[in-house]
């Protein structure tokens, strides 16, 4: 074989090298696109936090990594965080569940109390070391917690923890158990909060 055709042989294997290789790149590439939509939707997915509504517990511009699997296998629980669809058109909310299908959730002297006995709360904002108040809403309905209000069965009563500044449930109801999305339960931004959520 002439060096002339030996060279042509060598440029042709490794433009083949070099093609098969784009094309494992291309497929790699697509592979982890799929794999990782796939955990967002059923598995973990990341949110920003967009309000003060959980404040001190979560701060605007935090972000979490919310569960979507547990609950395919147990219920929701009591004072976890969660992240849900509201009942009116606009972007997924993050509260915490305070009330449970068939509980009674009631207000007195700036206290949640939950049939009948005071919830502690020791993730309830505070200002200059003293908890801010869990105070009705002033909107005439039902669930505002002006009066004892009982949670229908499958909805969860949810609220912020930052009392005096929460669009929650004593505004727009409590939220049926399939609008839930997830829990929250760790924080992944700012590194200087890296850590769990409760």
């Amino acid at each position: 074989m002439s060096s002339t055709a030996g060279a042509a042989a060598d440029k042709s294997a490794n433009k083949a090298s070099t093609s098969r290789t784009i094309v494992e790149y291309v497929v790699l590439a697509v592979v982890a696109i799929a794999v990782a939509l796939l955990i967002q939707a059923f598995l973990v997915k990341p949110y920003r936090i967009p309000s003060e509504s959980m404040e001190n517990t979560l701060m605007i511009g935090d972000r979490v990594l919310v569960d979507r699997i547990s609950w395919r296998f147990s219920d929701p629980q009591r004072q976890e965080i969660v992240v849900f669809h509201p009942p009116f058109a606009g972007p997924v909310l993050i509260k915490r569940i305070i009330g449970m299908p068939g509980d009674t959730v009631s207000l007195k002297d700036g206290a949640v109390y939950i049939n009948g006995a005071k919830l502690d709360e020791p993730y309830v904002r505070k200002v200059n070391g003293r908890t801010v108040p869990s105070e009705p809403f002033d909107n005439g309905l039902p669930w505002s917690l002006q009066q004892p209000y009982k949670v229908p069965a499958g909805q969860y009563f949810v609220m912020g923890d930052n009392r005096i500044n929460s669009g929650d449930s004593r505004e727009f109801g409590p939220v049926p158990r399939s609008q839930l999305v997830g829990k929250a339960f760790a924080r992944y931004w700012p590194p200087s909060r890296i850590g769990g959520v409760d």
